[in-house]
């Protein structure tokens, strides 16, 4: 019998729905993919024919937690932002998608989108990376910081920005107050050093 294209969305969309419930209530590190294939009615290896491990799955559901936040973020920079303001709007527009997924993002993002991550690893959490610094890069460019050799500014930002992920997935405070607080004094170091960098290029 032919599955059709229909019926393999469907299928991946309750796999994914599954796994994100057991990973909030089980935790993703005591979730196996058995359970998340028995919760979903499928076979195990029929998962693998839509996520070749729990790795790929779980940031698969981040990935687009990702994706429109960035969506949220471009509906609603106006243009009259500096570059810190851009980026924080960025950053928080993520964040804010991201916090359905808070009891397990850092396992994932620690194993798909670290600075040691392998670029081959997971494919969901490397174009994740690619997207969100194209954004940070079109930024900078647009502030008119476009002397600023790229490599120095991504590796820059994006060590930054794993420490605000790493530090909002465990933040308690209010409202994750203390993590706004990071991005902005972490977005003004980052703009600071971007900016000396750029007059020594001139």
């Amino acid at each position: 019998m032919r599955v059709t294209k229909e019926v393999k969305q469907a299928t991946r969309e309750k796999i994914l729905r599954n796994a994100e419930k057991l990973f909030s209530e089980v935790g993703y590190l005591d979730t196996t993919t058995r359970q998340i294939a028995q919760a979903a009615g499928i076979a195990a290896g029929t998962l693998f024919n839509y996520f070749p491990s729990k790795e790929t799955l779980a940031m698969s559901l981040l990935a687009d937690a990702f994706q429109k936040g960035r969506q949220d973020f471009q509906a609603q920079r106006t243009d009259s932002e500096d570059l810190n303001e851009e980026l924080f709007l960025l950053i928080s527009s993520e964040l804010r998608r991201l916090r359905p997924y808070r009891s397990f993002v850092a396992p994932v993002l620690e194993s798909t989108m670290s600075i040691f991550a392998k670029e081959r690893g997971c494919p969901e959490g490397l174009s994740t990376r690619t997207e969100h610094l194209a954004a940070v890069q079109q930024a900078i460019q647009n502030h008119g910081f476009s002397n600023v050799p790229e490599q120095v500014a991504t590796t820059l930002y994006w060590s930054l920005y794993l420490g605000i992920l790493a530090f909002w997935s465990g933040d308690d405070s209010r409202n994750q107050e203390q993590t706004l607080a990071l991005i902005d004094y972490s977005l003004r170091v980052f703009t600071h050093t971007i900016n000396d960098t750029a007059a020594q290029e001139v």
